[in-house]
Parts: C-alpha cells; sequence; structure tokens
C-alpha cells in the first residue's frame, strides 16, 4: 500500500518522546529508537518493531484510518501510549494563523516605524493590489491576521492577500 500524502507525521511516546513532526520512514524510526531498549516483554517487543522497525510504513498507513493511531504500551512500572498523527497535529486554521508574523520596520527620520504583517510562505510582507500593508500600531497588524484567518474560514480557503 503506498503512502496517500507527502506530509509529516507527528509521533509521541508520552515523556519518552515529546510530540515531534518528520517524514513518515524518519517518524517510524524515532519512536523505534525510542522504545527499543525499553522492558517490553517479547511479544510487545515483536509488535512494536513489526510497526516501527522495520523501516516500513504500510502497517502504520492503514491503522491511521481517522488520521490518529494509539498503540498502548505496557511497562513493568506504567502503561503509555504511542501516539501517531497525520500531519502536526494543528487544524488548518492554526496553520494558516502561523503563516503570519507582524515585524516593525526599521526607523525612518521621526517616523517611529510601521507595522507590517510578514507571509513565511514567501519571506515578503502581505500585499492588497501591489500595495505593501502597514500599520501605525501593533495591534492593527494582529487584528489584521485575525481577520484574514477568519475570512478564509468563511471562504474555506487561506484568504486573499498576496505576498511580495
Amino acid at each position: 500500500m503506498a503512502l496517500t500524502s507527502d506530509e509529516d507525521w507527528t509521533v509521541s511516546f508520552g515523556d519518552l518522546l515529546p510530540p515531534t513532526a518528520l517524514p513518515p520512514v524518519a517518524a517510524l524510526t524515532e519512536v523505534w529508537q525510542t522504545v527499543r531498549g525499553l522492558d517490553l516483554g517479547d511479544q510487545q517487543h515483536a509488535a512494536l518493531k513489526l510497526l516501527f522497525g522495520t523501516g516500513a510504513t504500510e502497517m502504520v498507513e492503514a491503522a491511521l484510518d481517522g488520521g490518529t493511531l494509539d498503540f498502548p504500551v505496557q511497562l513493568p512500572e506504567t502503561r503509555m501510549t504511542i501516539r501517531v498523527r497525520r500531519g502536526d497535529g494543528r487544524t488548518a486554521r492554526q496553520r494558516h494563523a502561523a503563516r503570519y508574523r507582524v515585524v516593525q520596520e526599521p526607523r525612518q527620520g521621526r517616523n517611529p516605524g510601521l507595522w507590517v504583517v510578514m507571509d513565511s510562505k514567501t519571506g515578503g510582507p502581505v500585499r492588497e493590489k501591489e500595495v505593501v500593508l502597514r500599520w501605525g500600531i501593533e495591534a492593527s497588524a494582529q487584528s489584521w491576521i485575525s481577520r484574514e484567518v477568519a475570512r478564509g474560514d468563511y471562504q474555506g480557503k487561506a484568504g486573499h492577500a498576496q505576498a511580495s
């Protein structure tokens, strides 16, 4: 079975492996590197090696039906869960909002420096009708981001502003 997507997978295992987003094979390898030395017992060790230690993603891909696989692991003193999720674990709205950041332009003469919104997708400031958007106060630029994210929610897409 081939991968259905080229997006990263986020893997975690209790407090031994914090949520980490990696390409699928690297993500499974990271899980295996974390669990292989634990006192698992022969049966659990074999099951975990089959799922995470072979370098193949097909079985985990098949189990990611809803986008998440939770695999319980019984350790001698506690029970923990290996979690594998498609993507970085953020919603589309969170990803859209994270695309933008507010920065202050350098001071020029008496101008204390206006605020612009940078688009991480292109590395440039956002523009509307070929004009860079600028604000006198930071809160106004933050408000623009909030409105842009809400507009993307409403339109079902990532807004309309263009980065230079």
